[in-house]
């Protein structure tokens, strides 16, 4: 499981990506059909415009981003703006308790810390590899 990504369901991203870009696309209709009649244009063609635009480039940067990087001396996460780092030696338990997440308990310094792996994004086969893993690779550095 050492250098391997884990990235998005390709479903899901391909679902979203097409229903943006149609959204954009239809706002630039809109917007083309009013410059050719000389109409005002309407708020609701610019949002379209900006919103599917924006939302389709920002779903694929996160597609082509791995959600989750396996090293050899640590993980790392992208599933919010910033990355986190969660070195094997400081894992003291990895449990799963419900589908959608699985939270691994830290302990740095002292205290504990939860960090958690949002699944819903991943596969199935893919999220299982990767407690299985955890679960051996836990304590040691």
């Amino acid at each position: 499981m050492i250098g391997e990504k884990l990235r998005p369901r390709r479903t899901h991203t391909y679902f979203f990506l097409v229903l943006y870009g149609i959204m954009a696309v239809s706002g630039g209709v809109i917007t083309a059909q009013s410059f050719l009649r000389n109409e005002s244009l309407s708020g609701a063609s610019g949002f379209m415009v900006i919103f599917g635009t924006g939302m389709f480039l920002m779903t694929l940067v996160r597609s082509i981003r791995p959600q989750v990087s396996v090293f050899e001396d640590f993980l790392e996460l992208h599933q919010s703006r910033t990355k986190e780092l969660v070195r094997y030696r400081n894992i003291a338990n990895v449990s799963r308790p419900d589908p959608r997440r699985m939270v691994i308990t830290l302990r740095e310094d002292g205290a504990k810390k939860d960090v958690t792996i949002w699944l819903k994004e991943l596969e199935k086969s893919d999220v299982d590899r990767l407690a299985d893993f955890l679960s051996k690779r836990k304590g040691r550095g």
